[in-house]
């Protein structure tokens, strides 16, 4: 497996058991939360990929600045030239104009020198943003922006370092106080991957060498017909059944090249 097929699987693997610590630590007692703790899925995720990267020679960074994975996509400088004729080189400014101060959740760098560079230095290598239960559209795009416009740079100084990115969601698609079915919920989570596919056409004519996937992670599922089939010697009435049914799901958006 590569290693960023690797780092896919471990972020999955963090993604749901995150959620779980989440109703552990709120002393939840439904498998079922419309609010859940972002760092607690941010700490499961590192938490994942730790024994992997570190046996790897790759480094795991929380709150990383956005800036830095920005310009670490190259080395800050190369010697170029024999001894009586060398020069230096510089590489250009790509720090973000919008959004400098700006971090993100986790990024992996790998320290490894370049021929020429006078030092080693750690390379951005993948970069990762995780959003709690029902953000907005808006806010998941604006990751995937600042993960495209990361892998998209260039510089003459070298090739850009940066491998891939995943942006992570959760998605409730009941109600609380709501009964749904799952024929209502599969049509709706097949609706939730289809839109993203549509975004993915728009941001293609932008991002031509990028690649954009989304992977789906069902978290916890429990329809109408399968509590009932579960518990039909019990009576409960609507409100206890909508509280103890419901459909969550995670979502990665892996952001890489075509190449």
């Amino acid at each position: 497996m590569d290693k960023i097929k690797e780092i896919e699987t471990r972020i999955k693997r963090g993604l749901i058991n995150g959620y779980k610590d989440n109703i552990l630590f709120t002393q939840n007692y439904s498998d079922l939360q419309s609010r859940i703790i972002e760092y607690l899925i941010v700490v499961n995720v590192a938490q994942e990929l730790k024994e992997y990267c570190f046996k790897n020679g790759l480094d795991i960074n929380l709150e990383y600045s956005l800036n830095d994975f920005y310009n670490n996509a190259f080395p800050s400088a190369l010697i170029e030239g024999g001894i009586f004729d060398s020069k230096l080189l510089n590489r250009k400014n790509h720090s973000p104009e919008d959004s400098k101060s700006k971090r993100l959740d986790i990024v992996i760098t790998s320290e490894m020198a370049n021929s020429g560079e006078p030092f080693n230095s750690k390379k951005s290598f993948v970069g990762i943003e995780i959003k709690a239960i029902n953000q907005s559209n808006k806010k998941i795009k604006q990751d995937i922006i600042r993960i495209s416009k990361a892998l998209n740079l260039t510089d003459p100084i070298s090739d850009n370092h940066i491998k891939a990115g995943f942006a992570c969601f959760f998605k409730r698609f009941d109600k609380e106080e709501k009964i749904l079915s799952k024929e209502v919920y599969e049509a709706k989570a097949k609706k939730e991957v289809e839109k993203w596919q549509t975004y993915f056409q728009e941001l293609r004519k932008i991002y031509k060498e990028l690649r954009f996937t989304i992977s789906e992670i069902k978290v916890t599922n429990l329809s109408v017909e399968e509590f009932t089939f579960r518990f039909q010697e019990e009576q409960y009435d609507y409100l206890e059944v909508a509280q103890n049914t419901g459909f969550i799901n995670a979502y990665i958006i892996r952001i890489d090249r075509n190449d």
